[in-house]
């Protein structure tokens, strides 16, 4: 029986997360320790084997996917369906600015009940039903193979538990970590978690 690997590897870290500022689909590109953390990334990923590596088109995951892929000898495909929930007109507020338009925001999040993020923004639900097909797409083309997927937090904390879980809740894992990375290991059709969150880069 053939195994398929993918490894979510998350986007190392901007000026807006250390602000503690909703991105959403915002084209933030990564700090120098963002940078730095990319780097680290690529050290730590330099004996495994990766046969391709699809990211978010966003530049903050894209440069994040091109450090990590470039000494593998593969290009980092970008896809848009990888992109971060849209948070709409909150792009650029703070969680307690985004929760002074929706007072119930930390609720609903930690008890899992999807909601949409601003008037203009998406849902969980909605950003999962975006990504899901590429991650089927992907999975189809490369059986047997390792996979690096550079993204974003929520969208890697809801589509690692949609495949494992069948739930698009996000809270059920945890968002991991700027340049944390998760492990699915595909076994006969069936997606296995192996590692959520685990460091790329030495914890200090």
């Amino acid at each position: 029986m053939t195994h398929t690997r993918l490894v979510f590897l998350r986007h190392g870290q901007t000026e807006w997360n250390l602000l503690g500022k909703l991105q959403g689909q915002a084209d933030i590109d990564l700090d120098e320790v963002g940078e730095q953390q990319a780097v680290e990334a690529a050290r730590f990923f330099q004996q495994w084997s990766f046969d391709a590596c699809y990211t978010s088109d966003l530049k903050r995951a894209l440069r994040t996917a091109q450090i990590v892929a470039t000494p593998h000898g593969i290009d980092a495909v970008p896809d848009a369906r990888l992109r971060e929930i849209n948070v709409g007109t909150w792009s650029g507020l703070t969680a307690a600015e985004a929760s002074a338009e929706l007072p119930r925001l930390a609720e609903l999040y930690n008890k899992g009940i999807d909601f949409r993020r601003s008037p203009a923004g998406e849902t969980q639900a909605e950003m999962v039903r975006r990504a899901l097909p590429a991650m089927h797409e992907i999975m189809g083309q490369h059986e047997g193979q390792q996979i690096l997927i550079v993204t974003h937090g929520l969208l890697l904390a809801s589509i690692v538990a949609a495949l494992v879980g069948g739930r698009d809740d996000a809270s059920m894992l945890g968002i991991p970590e700027n340049t944390c990375y998760s492990t699915v290991t595909v076994r006969g059709g069936k997606p296995w978690l192996m590692t959520h969150n685990a460091p790329t880069t030495p914890i200090t």
